[in-house]
């Protein structure tokens, strides 16, 4: 019997956002044994569960989509998509919610990350110029940003679609997937004059996941 693989999509919010991928894996896999599922492991002196993530969250960002593939070992042949989110919900922790559970195709490819979309809420006190800053902003055909470790990146290519809304205060943030060192949020909103104010009175959440199974791709 083929093993059985799914594509699980799920929150990660309140305070497990100050936990990094790590302490995530290591929480997600105390949660498949409490809720004992079958899934398969690797090979060799140190087995680890069979997942993967497209992309790892950053310390301190909370999301309203994150992807998860797993793979079930072969007994698991009645495990349905269903009763498999039913059991993750039925053990998970506060600020963990599984959202959606869907089985794999045989030969579907793990899950390819295209691009993330953010958004963080402006404070009142930086609102005024957030539109115009934006609208230059797009207008540039490069520019660059050096990351904290000290490369440097060019945040203008990294982001695919930046919007203001003025009436709420809502910044949303379009970032494709980079080859090499890329640029993220904390990137962004350097480029935009608003870095000091992550973490402080800026707290970004990534809403959306965009795959590749989802452009065709």
């Amino acid at each position: 019997m083929a093993r059985r693989r799914f594509r699980i999509r799920f929150s990660k919010l309140g305070r497990l956002k100050f936990i990094g991928h790590i302490d995530l894996l290591r929480t997600l896999e105390l949660l498949f044994r409490r809720a004992k599922l079958p899934i398969a492991m690797s090979c060799g002196f140190h087995p680890k569960m069979r997942m993967s993530f497209p992309s790892a969250l950053g310390l301190g960002f909370g999301s309203l989509d994150e992807v998860l593939d797993l793979e079930m070992q072969e007994q698991a042949g009645v495990m349905d998509a269903d009763n498999l989110l039913h059991l993750l919900n039925q053990h998970t922790i506060e600020g963990l919610t599984f959202l959606s559970a869907r089985l794999l195709g045989e030969n579907e490819k793990k899950a390819k990350l295209l691009a993330s979309i953010f958004q963080t809420n402006i404070p009142a006190a930086y609102q005024k110029h957030t539109a115009d800053k934006i609208e230059t902003f797009m207008k540039e055909s490069s520019i660059p940003v050096t990351k904290s470790a000290g490369r440097m990146v060019d945040v203008r290519q990294a982001v695919l679609q930046m919007s203001f809304d003025s009436s709420t205060g809502c910044l949303t943030i379009e970032l494709q997937t980079q080859a090499g060192p890329e640029a993220g949020i904390k990137e962004v909103l350097a480029a935009l004059g608003l870095e000091k104010e992550l973490f402080v009175s800026i707290f970004p959440q990534r809403v959306r996941c965009r795959l590749a199974e989802e452009t065709g791709h």
